[in-house]
């Protein structure tokens, strides 16, 4: 049995987040989680440590890393996944609303590469960055998402040029309709929603954790992607 990775996953306390790291445990990993709060349901592992950290706050994220190093291990995998959207109009949505998704969508994939960089395995070590079909799309009423997960995109193609040579690979993931509790809970209808998709069902958070361990594999040519994984919208040019 291979020696367990150290995966960093941010905003992995819940939906997404949470999937991505059952799946990296399921692989024998160890995990770390950041997100703002540790909620007191947070899920229990030998193999599983939660810290504090806001991703719109560069030096909150280098603390964890230091963290992180203290237990004198170095990161192998590093996953840009916090994030959210807000559905605003364009001519509604003012400079704040801007700010904020692209302090946590943007912003908080700028900042957590940052800090993974200073303690990522070379060669050897791997980003995933988090992204969205909105990023390639137009989907109505998510200007400001599909604005900032179009930089993420851009982003991860930059750095996996940049740091090719070091052995860093960078990649991203761009999901489509996700049926979360948050999706839910938001008022959403997963029948409705998945019949506006090829395949006619939603995507689910296992389909992308089970992505990023994909990526997370010793792929060394593997670089400077993005996966969609969104049920054939895309292909068709849908975003319903």
């Amino acid at each position: 049995m291979s020696k367990p990775r150290t995966i960093v996953i941010t905003g992995g306390t819940k939906g997404l987040g949470r999937a991505i790291a059952n799946a990296f445990l399921a692989n024998g990993d160890n995990v770390w989680v950041l997100s703002r709060t540790v909620p007191v349901t947070a899920q229990s592992h030998p193999r599983l440590r939660h810290i504090s950290a806001d991703v719109r706050s560069r030096e909150q994220l280098d603390s964890a890393v230091a963290k992180i190093r203290a237990a004198s291990v170095l990161i192998d995998v590093w996953i840009n996944n916090a994030g959210f959207g807000k559905p605003v109009p364009f001519h509604d949505g003012d400079n704040a609303l801007w700010d904020d998704i692209f302090a946590v969508n943007f912003w908080g994939t700028v900042h957590g590469t940052r800090a993974a960089l200073s303690a990522l395995r070379r060669p050897g070590g791997s980003i995933i960055n988090v992204a969205s079909v909105a990023g390639l799309m137009a989907p109505r009423g998510h200007s400001a998402y599909a604005t900032a997960k179009a930089a993420v995109i851009a982003l991860t193609r930059a750095n996996a040029v940049e740091y090719a040579e070091a052995g860093v690979r960078v990649n991203a993931i761009a999901p489509g309709p996700l049926d979360t509790e948050g999706f839910r809970a938001a008022g959403g209808d997963p029948e409705k929603r998945a019949r506006t998709i090829p395949t006619r069902r939603m995507i689910t958070p296992d389909e992308i954790a089970s992505a990023c361990v994909f990526l997370a594999a010793p792929l060394a040519s593997l670089t400077g992607q993005t996966l969609v994984i969104d049920g054939g919208s895309h292909a068709i040019g849908c975003y319903a």
